[in-house]
Order: structure tokens, then sequence, then C-alpha cells
């Protein structure tokens, strides 16, 4: 069984999923070579209830909730549980217990997680279909960091795509951000 990678990032309301909505969701299967063999770019609004979101965040991601919730392609929280159970169903290989669906992200542990858990794929359902273990490339460097190797001032995916030489993208555009990650 060869594992696959969940490469996913959210864009949201504010900081707090308690306290706002989740905008956008961009999930892609990946091979351990980083070929996207699947994705999802979701545009998200809740169930029965226009969304809340802070006008600092939406200066940050850009998103315009007027425009974002007139565009035919945004879906309740409840279609895009569908799609993206579907999406992760369709490659999901189990070894005894374990899932062959890595979930891999910049920032998912602190972040993303908590928002799609919340959101798009509960606790439980989350559980039963990706692996336990999650690769969050920030842990990555900020050990770099720690070792000396990355210089202490990145932090953000944008200083490090820099840092790296990497062709910069969108930042702060979900789908963007995984391209970047």
């Amino acid at each position: 069984m060869s594992n696959l990678y969940v490469c996913f990032d959210t864009e949201t309301g504010g900081l707090n999923p308690e306290k706002a909505d989740l905008l956008t969701a961009y999930f892609a299967i990946m091979d351990t070579d980083y070929k996207i063999l699947d994705e999802l770019n979701l545009k998200l609004k809740p169930d029965g209830r226009l969304p809340i979101a802070e006008a600092g965040a939406l200066k940050v991601n850009g998103i315009n909730i007027s425009d974002h919730l007139k565009d035919p392609e945004t879906i309740t929280y409840g279609e895009a549980n569908k799609k993206i159970v579907a999406m992760l169903k369709k490659h999901l290989k189990k070894n005894g217990r374990y899932s062959n669906l890595i979930p891999m992200g910049y920032n998912i542990l602190g972040f993303d997680i908590g928002w799609v858990q919340t959101y798009l794929l509960p606790k439980e359902e989350w559980i039963s279909i990706l692996h336990y273990k999650v690769w969050d490339v920030m842990g990555d460097v900020d050990f770099l960091k720690r070792a000396g190797w990355f210089p202490s001032t990145l932090g953000s995916l944008g200083s490090v795509v820099e840092y790296l030489g990497i062709p910069g993208r969108n930042a702060h555009t979900a789908k963007d951000d995984v391209l970047m990650t």
C-alpha cells in the first residue's frame, strides 16, 4: 500500500472557528512525488445562514463576502462534506486500521485541521478516513530554524518560499498556499 498526501489549506473569516466561518478550502490528493491525482477547490458558506467574517480576515484573504455569496460555485458545508468524503474514499486504502491518506499542509496542526473538523469533516469522520499521522510542514521549518539551517526570521509560508527561491503564488488563497507548500 503506497501512501498518498491529502494536502489542504483553508481561508476563513477570522482566527477562531467559534466566532467566524470557513470561506474557502482546497484539497489535493498527491502521490509521494507530489503529483496531483485529484483536487477540490471549494467556495463555502454555512448551511442556512449568512457567513460570519471579520473585516481584518477578509482584507488578508481578499474575499468579498457579497461576491462570494453570489457566486454559483459557492456551496454549503453539508454539500462540501459529501464532495470531500467522496474524493477521499475514492483514494482510500486501509492496511488493517491504518489509512494510506496522510494529511499535509503548512500550519495545519495549529489552524486548518480545527476549521475542517468544525465545519466540513467532523473529528470522528476525519479519524475514520485519514491516517492518524499528520505532516505539518511548518514543524519542519521550525526544526530547520532551531538547527540553524534556516534563518530564525522565517515563519510565514511566503517567507519560506522566498528564502528557498521557489516561485511565489498568491498567498492566502487556499489553492496557491497548498501549491507553494
